[in-house]
């Protein structure tokens, strides 16, 4: 790291969404890293959080008001780029940060990585914002995603659910824990005894779900080396409920990633039942035993394979329970991940549906007669949802449909920030004859 005068929380927000914008990173991981590797006290770490999140919310209007003040804005070098986004959105934004701090510290970032002559493009440019500065300066009441996302979610959910995906919601987004091995209730007791100045709650959506703000960091906590407690986003929690695993049952969790559902499906079947755990991914599955053995958890299978072809040995008609959380476009992650809506093409919700629907027949395959076969994606689109259910039971008209509480009239449960903090998502379960 160059040695700026800079303020080192504005140089965290330059740094990462100069990785986020223009090498590919994603914001959560990123910024964690850099908050770590500056050493950042919790008043700076909770600037530049505001500054990434922020900016990537209202990305759209700042490259906007950036490309109306550069002579050539496709040609702009990257990290003048990033300080410049994160110029603007202070100035136009945030209205306790003074307009020469962000200037000035965007100035001596610039000129600290790439020169005195980039610096006064940047000194020019952001005094020009600064004039235009609103008056009241306030934080964006809504995430700006392209336009065929806002399309899809509106076509997908209605005027009130997408308005509520897209809108003003506290950031960082909280973080969800799962009670393993004690009530929820007893690790909330735990925690708040622990960390007075934190914000923790019970999530009523999941059974076993606690939403934390002000955690710091969760290696820390009480109880983590005991194993009494997994991170697990809430919503992703509630598609663990809606699976319904009971004690020595047999499941199959497909597309597990790193398998999160998987150690909490572990712990629903008990040492008598069994978990099977795929992916495509060898290098996802590595990583969950290390989990398992700190949550002190039955032993899961675990298998590398691409569903697209075959079952990679596992037994037809074999579990009791079959989850496939399905490869999709993600979208309904944007309040997390607002970075993810600007590198989607239209095309990716059809692309993905067709892998989807190859996953889901193979998967069908594998419930046992009067099993339960569920489907899940993080994406609120259409051809991910209602349109891969229509398909699914077009070819398998022997599969019913089961419904809970969140089922809308065409059959698909849809969770999301309309129920509770949560990322949003699609399910469907059907049962087998």
């Amino acid at each position: 790291m160059k040695k700026s005068k800079a303020a080192p929380s504005r140089w965290v927000a330059t740094r990462v969404l100069f990785r986020v914008l223009e090498e590919g990173a994603y914001a959560t991981p990123a910024l964690d890293a850099e908050i770590g590797r500056a050493h950042l006290d919790r008043r700076d770490a909770g600037l530049a959080t505001e500054i990434v999140y922020g900016t990537l919310r209202a990305l759209p209007a700042i490259d906007e008001v950036l490309a109306a003040r550069l002579k050539k804005p496709d040609k702009t070098d990257p990290w003048l780029r990033a300080a410049l986004r994160v110029g603007a959105y202070q100035i136009q934004h945030l209205s306790r940060v003074p307009v020469h701090a962000a200037v000035n510290d965007a100035v001596s970032l610039v000129r600290t990585e790439r020169g005195p002559r980039l610096a006064g493009v940047a000194n020019a440019v952001l005094r020009k914002i600064a004039a235009a500065r609103p008056d009241e300066p306030s934080p964006p009441t809504r995430t700006l995603v392209p336009g065929w996302v806002e399309r899809c979610f509106r076509d997908a959910l209605g005027e009130a659910r997408a308005d509520a995906l897209l809108g003003a919601r506290r950031l960082p987004p909280p973080l969800g824990l799962r009670a393993v091995g004690v009530s929820p209730e007893d690790l909330l007791a735990t925690l708040r005894e622990a960390l007075p100045e934190a914000e923790i709650d019970a999530a009523g959506l999941a059974s076993r779900g606690v939403f934390a703000r002000g955690m710091g960091d969760v290696r820390e906590l009480p109880g983590y080396d005991a194993g009494r407690f997994a991170v697990q986003e809430i919503g992703s929690q509630h598609i663990v409920d809606l699976v319904g695993a009971e004690p020595g049952e047999r499941i199959a969790d497909l597309c597990c990633g790193h398998g999160t559902k998987t150690l909490a499906l572990a712990e629903r079947v008990g040492a008598e039942g069994r978990v099977e755990a795929a992916d495509l991914y060898e290098e996802k599955l590595d990583k969950l035993d290390a989990e398992r053995r700190r949550l002190s958890l039955p032993e899961v299978g675990t298998r590398a394979v691409d569903l697209t072809v075959g079952t990679g040995g596992l037994a037809a008609e074999g579990f009791h329970r079959v989850l496939l959380d399905a490869p999709c476009t993600g979208l309904g992650t944007v309040h997390r991940r607002p970075e993810l809506a600007h590198r989607l093409e239209p095309s990716d919700p059809k692309r993905l549906a067709a892998l989807q629907q190859k996953l889901l027949a193979t998967a069908a395959t594998l419930v046992r007669p009067a099993g339960l076969l569920v489907y899940a994606v993080c994406s609120p689109t259409r051809e991910e949802g209602a349109d891969i259910a229509a398909a699914f039971e077009a070819a398998h008209p022997d599969f019913a449909r089961v419904s809970d509480a969140h089922t809308d009239e065409d059959g698909v449960a849809r969770i999301g920030p309309w129920l509770d903090d949560v990322d949003a998502y699609q399910v469907v379960r059907w049962r087998r004859p």
